[in-house]
């Protein structure tokens, strides 16, 4: 009974003491580029607004975002399951095994990106994020610099194999036209907007013959496996079928059960036939 009423004191004067971290006043304390949670959050919703017009500009949130909160470069991106940058995937120790980079190496590495940190909070409190049109490039210049300075820690086949990596990091999430029409590679290419339009139509065509040859081979699957059953079983399976009708899905891409050949499907599709799903002939 006296350990629970000693338990339960301990309990209460928890609650009386400011939590680390935080003022009395209820602000967060520092961390990072800011004193409390408030200045934070009118930054970082500062950089949100201005990139709401600049797709450049989005892509680097997370980077400020881990800048103003002082953590790990790579935390926010690793978080929301968006691309890292080339400092970010350093702090997963499959890719320093992957360029063959030494603990000796990664110490300096970290070492060194506490100091860059501070440097890039700096910079970036000096950034008018009202000047719209010169943001992306001033954050790319500070982040630029920073990679530029830690590429120095490593050998030329680590900093190789490091931003093959992180191409392959962007891949994962994005397609290659993506990829390639959007910055940094789009502006590391020389990529024109007439030559990203090209890339992005010329996709959509790609889309609609990987479709085709995807409905073909979907139809030979279906016929091998049909033929696994005895001519009366096969047609109750296309009766239960019936004719084609193409769905669409939420993209807008046609999707439909086949029957037959893709040319049927297509042609259902612009005739308008064909019955509902669960209903035969």
């Amino acid at each position: 009974m006296k350990i629970n009423q000693i338990l339960v004191c301990l309990f209460v004067l928890a609650l009386a003491v400011p939590c680390f971290g935080q003022e009395k006043n209820g602000k967060e304390g520092k961390g990072g580029m800011f004193d409390s949670k408030e200045e934070y959050g009118n930054f970082i919703g500062s950089a949100k607004r201005a990139s709401a017009e600049n797709p450049e500009l989005r892509s680097l949130i997370p980077l400020i975002n881990d800048i103003a909160q002082g953590q790990p470069i790579g935390s926010t991106a690793a978080r929301y399951g968006t691309a890292s940058s080339e400092l970010g995937l350093l702090s997963n120790p499959r890719i320093r095994e992957d360029i063959e980079m030494v603990d000796d190496q990664y110490r300096e590495f970290l070492d060194r990106q506490r100091t860059l940190q501070k440097e890039m909070a700096d910079q970036l409190r000096k950034i008018d994020f009202t000047d719209t049109e010169n943001l992306a490039s001033q954050i790319k210049e500070i982040r630029d610099s920073a990679e530029r300075e830690m590429d120095e820690l490593l050998l030329p086949h680590q900093v190789k194999r490091l931003r093959q990596l992180r191409m392959q990091s962007l891949l994962q999430r994005r397609d290659l036209v993506q990829v390639l029409t959007a910055d940094p590679i789009k502006s590391d290419l020389k990529i024109t907007d007439e030559q990203s339009q090209e890339l992005r139509d010329y996709q959509v065509q790609m889309q609609e013959d990987l479709q085709r040859e995807i409905a073909k081979l979907q139809d030979k699957a279906r016929s091998r496996l049909l033929s696994k059953l005895n001519p009366s079983q096969k047609k109750e399976v296309e009766e239960m079928i019936g004719e084609t009708f193409v769905f669409q899905n939420s993209r807008g891409n046609a999707k439909g059960n086949s029957k037959g050949n893709s040319k049927g499907k297509l042609e259902g599709s612009a005739k308008g036939k064909g019955k509902s799903f669960g209903k035969g002939k």
